[in-house]
């Protein structure tokens, strides 16, 4: 048998691109194009980054704000039932002026939130308006209490004012009850 021969046209050498002035006319397009898809995506990252950053400290001054609410809870709860201005020490100084630790959630154990009953704001009436039963009327006074939420190194801090209206039961003119706030 004998051995088939080579065509000529795969013996032919092919011819070879040849070179003009237009050459990477191309890639002068597509790079200009790739850089602006680039530079989107990396202000598309950041602004989400920054949002997510603002979203956090947003959320944690809320919680600062939460603890002076709660604080302001605490507080009414405590002018309700230990106040009385007949004893010096019945609303306990260690109540004012002093960081109050809030215990913390089942969801945020990392988070510690805290509340401070300023003293030099909290001037209840002595002696206060009688209650009525029908009517509200009362003494107002202003209290100011800051929350304070620490997350890691990073403090976040919320001061509010409220203004609470007080009465005296007919049965202790000494002690005050909470009759509205606002």
């Amino acid at each position: 048998m004998g051995a088939t021969a080579p065509s000529l046209i795969a013996r032919r050498r092919r011819p070879e691109a040849a070179v003009s002035g237009e050459s990477g006319f191309v890639l002068i397009l597509v790079l200009p194009v790739a850089l602006m898809l680039i530079m989107t995506a990396l202000s598309l990252v950041t602004r989400s980054n920054s949002a997510a950053l603002a979203s956090t400290r947003e959320t944690r001054a809320q919680g600062a704000r939460m603890a002076a609410e709660y604080g302001f809870l605490e507080m009414m709860a405590r002018v309700n039932s230990e106040y009385n201005s007949s004893l010096p020490n019945s609303f306990p100084n260690s109540f004012l002026d002093t960081e109050n630790v809030i215990p913390p959630g089942a969801l945020q154990p990392l988070l510690i939130t805290s509340y401070t009953i300023l003293k030099k704001d909290f001037t209840p009436p002595v002696p206060a308006t009688p209650c009525d039963p029908i009517k509200n009327e009362g003494d107002d006074f202003n209290v100011k209490i800051t929350g304070t939420l620490k997350a890691g190194t990073n403090t976040y801090t919320q001061t509010i004012t409220r203004s609470i209206r007080v009465c005296s039961p007919s049965t202790n003119s000494n002690q005050l009850r909470i009759r509205a706030f606002s």
